[in-house]
């Protein structure tokens, strides 16, 4: 939840959807998203359609700021398996 400065590395981690959760609407935005086993809710950009992100099977990207960040939300996402299917991957951003 920390602000990522422009002059700061930003890292990313690709999520993809579990079956039966639908953004569509929301393709391309950044929209704010409740986590349960964090009782908060984080930013979480939904890829277009047309996106190169969409064509390596990302529904979603967290935009992050470290590492250490990364790896503490590759561990929530493979919590949150109403919202996601447990697969993530680390992206370039």
């Amino acid at each position: 939840m920390k602000k990522i400065g422009e002059d700061k590395p930003c890292y990313g981690l690709g999520v993809k959807f579990a079956l039966g959760v639908d953004f569509e609407q929301k393709d391309g935005r950044i929209i704010s998203l409740y986590l349960k086993t964090r009782n908060t809710s984080v930013p979480l950009i939904v890829v277009a359609d047309d996106s190169e992100a969409k064509r390596n099977g990302q529904d979603g990207i967290f935009a992050l700021c470290s590492e250490n960040c990364a790896a503490k939300m590759k561990e929530i996402v493979a919590r949150e398996l109403e919202l996601f299917s447990g697969e993530s991957s680390r992206v370039r951003l």
